[in-house]
């Protein structure tokens, strides 16, 4: 299982909770810094059950 994910270069202004909810089947905090444009971006998750 994976505890901590962090994609960088996602080009993406935004994310639903949609979309992240189905990157896993575990329950995640995401945080993410949004894209300049065409460049950039940073999608930070960690597993709530992981760190308390």
């Amino acid at each position: 299982d994976i505890d901590i994910v962090g994609l960088q270069e996602t080009i993406r202004q935004d994310f639903s909770i949609q979309d992240l909810q189905g990157l896993s089947r575990h329950s995640f905090a995401w945080q993410w810094l949004p894209a300049a444009g065409l460049s950039g971006g940073i999608l930070l998750g960690v597993r709530e059950d992981f760190f308390t």
